[in-house]
């Protein structure tokens, strides 16, 4: 390999990150806007129901973990525009989005327990709410790829 080959191939590592990085930020906004939507759609038809709190709170982590990744994947994409290694960036940032993967559905399971606890007739709706917040783990694993 030549000396003029090398800057060439930096540019499409720093190209590539940056395309990774950016499909990643605009998918993990994405789904926290969507989670957010879906918060306030349950908010609205369960309105005095005993579904709404525990739908809404599952919601509301599913989007406070996607809005975790997505600045976290903002950083990384500052980092690489500034000129960082894009290795070393788009390694940090899969890190993190596999964390936040396991950390969601461990918070899923901890407050879906917890509302099944407080209100058992909610059920149904805890665990239609726990499995649509999940597939934010899903995405999280794919996009880590």
């Amino acid at each position: 390999m030549s000396t003029a080959d090398q800057p060439d191939q930096v540019d499409q590592r720093a190209e590539r990150a940056t395309r990774a990085l950016r499909t990643t930020l605009l998918a993990t906004a994405g789904a926290s806007v969507a989670l957010g939507v879906l918060g306030l759609l349950v908010a609205v038809l369960t309105s005095g129901s005993s579904a709404m709190w525990p739908g809404v709170s599952l919601f509301a982590v599913g989007q406070l973990v996607a809005l975790t990744a997505a600045a976290l994947t903002w950083r990384g994409l500052r980092r690489v525009v500034a000129g960082a290694a894009p290795r070393t960036v788009t390694t940090a940032v899969r890190s993190w989005l596999g964390r936040l993967a396991v950390a969601e559905l461990v918070l899923l399971v901890t407050v879906a327990g917890v509302w099944l606890l407080l209100r058992p007739e909610a059920v149904v709706a805890v665990v239609a709410c726990v499995l649509v917040s999940a597939q934010l783990a899903a995405l999280l694993h794919v996009l880590r790829r």
